[in-house]
C-alpha cells in the first residue's frame, strides 16, 4: 500500500515524527512537505533533531493569508498526487497543510486518515478549530488522541464510529523519545537553574495583534519581577514586538526559536509554563509541568478539567493574578504535579496496525 504524508509546519513533524520511520518500515511511503514553515529554526532543525529522512516533494507554499496559502497548497497537491497515485493520504492536526492535504485527497477520491482528529475547542473563531471540523468531516479513518476527542466525533458530530479509532496521543511518543536526547548544558547557556523560571511561548494569530500582545506582555514584565522568564519568540511575535517597539524587562530571556529537544529539557525543568500552544498543553502534561493557557478556551479541555492545566485567558489581571498566587503559594503548583492524568504510549503502534489491516 503507498502512503502519502503531508504535512507543512512544526508541530505536524514533531507529532508525525515516530510514525513516519515506521510508515517507510511497513509501507512505501511518499513524504510532502507543504513548506508552511520554512525558516531553518522552525522547520530543518527537526528534522536533524529528529532523524527524519528528506522529504519527497518540497512545495516552498511559504506564508500569506490563509485562503491564498490553502489555494495554493491545493493546486500543487493535486498535481503530486495524481502524479504519486497513493492509496491513503495521512495527515495530522490542524493546519492549513492539514487542510489542504485532505481536500485534495478527498476530491481525487483518495481516502484520508487524519491524525490528533476529534479536538475541539467550540470556538469557530479559531481558524485551526475550523480546519479540525473540515478535516474530520472528509475523512475516511480518523485516530482520536482520547476519550474527549472519540465522543466529539461519536456522539455530537455523529461520526459512524467505525471511522473513529481511540488510538492515544503520538506526542507522547515523541515528547518521551526527544527528552533522551537533552543535553542539561541547554540550562546553563541561558544562566537558568532547575524549578526557578517560567517557560512561556506565544504565536497565535489572534495573540499576536498588538493590542492582545501588548497586554500580555506587560503581563509578562510584571510577573518577571518575582521569576525569571525564558521566551523563545515565535518569527510572527518578533515581529510585531519589533514594529511596535514593546518594551521587555531585562529578566525576560528572549530567544530564537529553540529545537525540539532542548525546548522539552527546558519544558521539563520549569517550574512552570505559559502558552498559548495546543501542542505545548499536551507536552506539559506529559512531563508534569503546570500549564497555563494564554486563551480564553482551547481543544485539550480534559486536561483542565482534571485541573491538570488551567486557562488564563489574555487580560492583565488575570494573568498577574494567577501566576502570582502559584508562584507565592508552593503547595498550589505541588497540588497540580499531584494530579495524575493517565498518559499511554503506543499511538504508533497502534496506527500502524490499523493501517496494515486496511
Amino acid at each position: 500500500m503507498k502512503i502519502a504524508t503531508i504535512f507543512g509546519t512544526r508541530p505536524e513533524i514533531i507529532k508525525l515524527s515516530t510514525l513516519i520511520p515506521q510508515l517507510d518500515i511497513e509501507f512505501e511511503q511518499i513524504l510532502i512537505h507543504t513548506g508552511q514553515h520554512y525558516s531553518y529554526q522552525m522547520d530543518k532543525i527537526f528534522f536533524e533533531e529528529l532523524s527524519l529522512r528528506d522529504c519527497d516533494y518540497t512545495l516552498n507554499i511559504g506564508s500569506g493569508s490563509h485562503a491564498y496559502q490553502t489555494g495554493k497548497m491545493l493546486i500543487q497537491l493535486e498535481n503530486v498526487l495524481l502524479h504519486e497515485k497513493p492509496d491513503i493520504v495521512l495527515v495530522q492536526g490542524d493546519t492549513n497543510s492539514t487542510l489542504a492535504g485532505a481536500l485534495a485527497a478527498s476530491k481525487l477520491q483518495i481516502p484520508v486518515a487524519h491524525v490528533e482528529s476529534g479536538c475541539r475547542s467550540f470556538d469557530r473563531r479559531m481558524p485551526e478549530e475550523i480546519n479540525r471540523i473540515l478535516v474530520d468531516q472528509i475523512s475516511n479513518y480518523l485516530f482520536a488522541p482520547d476519550e474527549n476527542a472519540y465522543n466529539n466525533l461519536t456522539s455530537l458530530e455523529c461520526i459512524p464510529s467505525e471511522k473513529v479509532f481511540l488510538v492515544g496521543n503520538t506526542s507522547v511518543d515523541a515528547c518521551l523519545r526527544a527528552m533522551k536526547l537533552f543535553n542539561e548544558k541547554t540550562l546553563n547557556d541561558y544562566s537558568l537553574e532547575k524549578g526557578k523560571y517560567i517557560l512561556f511561548t506565544l504565536h497565535r494569530q489572534e495573540n499576536t495583534r498588538f493590542e492582545e500582545l501588548n497586554e500580555i506582555l506587560m503581563a509578562l514584565n510584571t510577573i518577571s519581577k518575582k521569576i525569571k522568564v525564558l521566551f523563545p519568540v515565535h518569527l510572527r511575535t518578533r515581529k510585531v514586538i519589533i514594529e511596535h517597539k514593546i518594551k521587555i524587562e531585562d529578566n525576560v530571556i528572549l530567544t530564537d526559536p529553540l529545537g525540539y529537544k532542548d525546548f522539552m529539557g527546558l519544558l521539563t525543568n520549569s517550574k512552570l509554563v505559559m502558552t498559548d500552544s495546543g501542542g505545548i498543553q499536551e507536552e506539559a502534561v506529559i512531563l508534569n509541568i503546570p500549564c497555563l493557557i494564554l486563551r480564553d478556551n482551547t481543544e485539550w479541555m480534559g486536561y483542565v478539567e482534571k485541573g491538570k492545566n488551567i486557562i488564563l485567558g489574555t487580560s492583565y489581571q488575570k494573568i498577574v493574578e494567577i501566576v502570582n498566587d502559584l508562584l507565592d503559594n508552593k503547595e498550589k503548583v505541588d497540588k497540580i504535579r499531584k494530579i495524575k492524568v493517565q498518559i499511554n504510549e503506543g499511538a504508533t503502534e497502534s496506527i500502524i496496525s490499523i493501517l496494515k489491516k486496511i
